[in-house]
C-alpha cells in the first residue's frame, strides 16, 4: 500500500514548477490530488493528465489564492468533489523583486495577499474539513525568510510571515491532530527563477554557495513535502525544513 493511499491533497499553484512536482509526487504516493491554478489552466490540466496517465487521480481547479473567498472556495470544491480532505500544500506565491526605492503599496499588497493571506485562509477552510484523526498542512517558504538578499525585502517579509504562521498554527491546530510544517527551498530551476539563473555568473555564484554543488530541482522539494505529508512525519510539527542543498544565504 502506498504511503498516501486514500488521502486527498490540495496543492495550490500547481500548474508548473515546484507545485506541479509536488502534485505529481503526492499522486505517485497514492493521494488523489487537486491541482490548483489561477490563470494557467492548460498547464494545470496537463499536470492532472500526467497523474491520470500514471494511474492516479487528479482534478484541476481554478482559484486565485490572493482572494480569501476563492481560497476558501477551493477547499470546499475539493471536499465536495472527493468527500474528504487530508493534505493542504500552500505553494502558490509570487516573487517580483524590487529595490527599496521602487516599492509601492500595490507591490506590497499583492505579495502579502497571495503569499500570506492565501495560505492563512486556505488553512482556515481546510482545518474545518480535515477528518477527526487530523490532517497535514505544508507551507512552501524560502531560504530568503531568514537570509538577506538585496531587492527581496517584500518577498522575504512574506516568507518570514509564512514561517511565523507555520509555528503558531502548529500550536493552535495540534490538539486537533493537524500538523503544520514548512519547507524552505533555496535556488530551484523553475520558470520563476529563469531570470536570474539565466545569468551564468549568478548561477555559478549560487552553485558555489551550495555544498551539494548544483541548483535544486522541483523534485527535490517535492520529496521533502511528501515526507511531511506522510505518516512518517506524524511527530513533526511547527518546523521549517530547509530544502536547499546546504545553500548559504
Amino acid at each position: 500500500m502506498k504511503k498516501l493511499e486514500g488521502k486527498v491533497a490540495v496543492v495550490t499553484g500547481a500548474a508548473r514548477g515546484i507545485g506541479a512536482a509536488i502534485a505529481e509526487r503526492l499522486a505517485a504516493d497514492g493521494a488523489t490530488v487537486v491541482v490548483n491554478y489561477a490563470k494557467s489552466g492548460k498547464d494545470a490540466e496537463a499536470v492532472a493528465e500526467r497523474v491520470r496517465k500514471a494511474g492516479g487521480k487528479a482534478k484541476a481547479v481554478q482559484a486565485d489564492l490572493g482572494v480569501p473567498a476563492q481560497a476558501k472556495a477551493l477547499i470546499e470544491a475539493a471536499f465536495k468533489e472527493f468527500g474528504r480532505l487530508d493534505i493542504l500544500v500552500n505553494n502558490a506565491g509570487m516573487a517580483n523583486f524590487a529595490p527599496l526605492e521602487a516599492i509601492d503599496e500595490a507591490h506590497v499588497r499583492a505579495h502579502f495577499d497571495l503569499n500570506v493571506n492565501g495560505p492563512l485562509f486556505a488553512t482556515q477552510a481546510a482545518a474545518a474539513r480535515f477528518p477527526k484523526e487530523g490532517g497535514r498542512v505544508i507551507n512552501v517558504s524560502s531560504v530568503v525568510a531568514t537570509g538577506a538578499m538585496p531587492a527581496m525585502s517584500v518577498y522575504a517579509a512574506t516568507k518570514a510571515a509564512l514561517e511565523a504562521l507555520t509555528r503558531v498554527l502548529a500550536a493552535e491546530l495540534g490538539p486537533k491532530g493537524v500538523t503544520v510544517n514548512a519547507v524552505a527551498p533555496g535556488p530551484v530551476a523553475t520558470e520563476m527563477a529563469k531570470g536570474f539563473l539565466g545569468d551564468p555568473a549568478v548561477k555559478s555564484s549560487l552553485v558555489a554557495r551550495t555544498p551539494l554543488g548544483r541548483i535544486g530541482e522541483p523534485s527535490d522539494i517535492a520529496g521533502a513535502v511528501a515526507f511531511l505529508a506522510s505518516d512518517d512525519a506524524r511527530w513533526v510539527t511547527g518546523q521549517t525544513l530547509r530544502t536547499a542543498g546546504g545553500f548559504n544565504s
